[in-house]
């Protein structure tokens, strides 16, 4: 069906205005553009849009703080040393804007095996913004991040842009600090309700449970999934190794790695054919053997006597 330049018939202008429809090169009749080229034309323009938009209202904060401070100089009661935020909009909101009120420092741990890619693309502009007033910013992951693609693309992005990004192996709390000023983390398990803190004296405390755990965390460089594997697997084959020593559940010692059940019955397999144990029972028997060697090594041999010198 010819479709001609100008038609009126239903839906010819709709489509024209969403760029599905263009003019043949002769500029005889319309042709159908491919909706794929439409749609990532599109998704670039909005995004960009976005992007834009989240930039400039960072901007307008900065503008306004100062006019902000002198307004409510006197009309505001000092915070509260502890406050409660219910709702995650609530949380994601708060967050964003102390962050974004940052001007020395963020500190960012982020436990389970990453988060989604929208979330992580989101995000990164704002990162990105951060990193160039000069803004301090270290965020503390789970080994299991190393495996999971969107998270690897956004810390190359990220450290590219000044971050420093570690994993550790073992588990930790959901925490932002801001400027050592103020900290937020979750009140409870569903991470519904936060608690915001003010405190000087605990937000110092919940720095420093940072900084521990920082120093003994690996930093963090992108790579595909063998050297992933290779840099990291031995220590979280430990850490499941102390956790079933220590009684957990499969369910909760997967909970703690930040990996799916599933992958965590993969690991453990690989435990059980490493140690040569055959079912549960033999690798509960080989593990108590190996943490009893552990905790009493072999004393080491005392040095042999010397020779007595030969008489004249």
């Amino acid at each position: 069906m010819d479709i001609r330049p100008g038609s009126d018939a239903p839906g010819v202008a709709e489509l024209e205005r969403a760029g599905l429809l263009e003019p043949s090169p002769d500029g005889s009749r319309l042709e159908a553009v491919d909706p794929r080229l439409v749609e990532g034309r599109l998704t670039a323009i909005w995004r960009n849009r976005a992007w834009q938009a989240e930039l400039r209202a960072a901007e307008v904060e900065r503008e306004l703080e100062p006019v902000v401070r002198i307004f409510t100089t006197g009309r505001e009661r000092p915070p509260e040393p502890v406050e409660y935020l219910h709702g995650m909009d609530r949380i994601g909101a708060y967050v964003a804007r102390v962050s974004g009120e940052a001007t020395e420092e963020i500190l960012t741990a982020q436990p389970g095996s990453g988060r989604s890619a929208a979330t992580l693309e989101s995000a990164l502009p704002l990162a990105r913004d951060q990193l160039g007033r000069g803004i301090r910013m270290r965020t503390l992951y789970q080994h299991s991040v190393r495996f999971n693609e969107p998270t690897k693309a956004y810390v190359e992005a990220v450290t590219e842009a000044g971050g420093e990004v570690r994993t550790l192996d073992e588990f930790f709390e959901r925490l932002f600090v801001i400027d050592r000023t103020v900290a937020v983390l979750p009140a409870r398990q569903d991470r519904t309700v936060a608690v915001v803190v003010r405190d000087p004296a605990l937000v110092g405390f919940l720095a420093d449970v940072f900084d521990r755990n920082w120093q003994r965390a690996a930093p963090f460089v992108p790579a595909g999934a063998t050297h992933a594997s290779a840099e990291v697997m031995p220590a979280i084959h430990g850490m499941i190794k102390r956790l079933l020593v220590e009684g957990l559940t499969d369910s909760v010692i997967a909970r703690r790695l930040g990996i799916a059940e599933r992958t965590y019955h993969t690991h453990l397999a690989k435990i059980r054919r490493s140690m040569g144990a055959g079912n549960r029972l033999q690798l509960g028997y080989r593990l108590a053997l190996e943490e009893r060697a552990a905790a009493y090594p072999p004393a080491p041999p005392e040095p042999a006597a010397s020779a007595p010198p030969p008489a004249a």
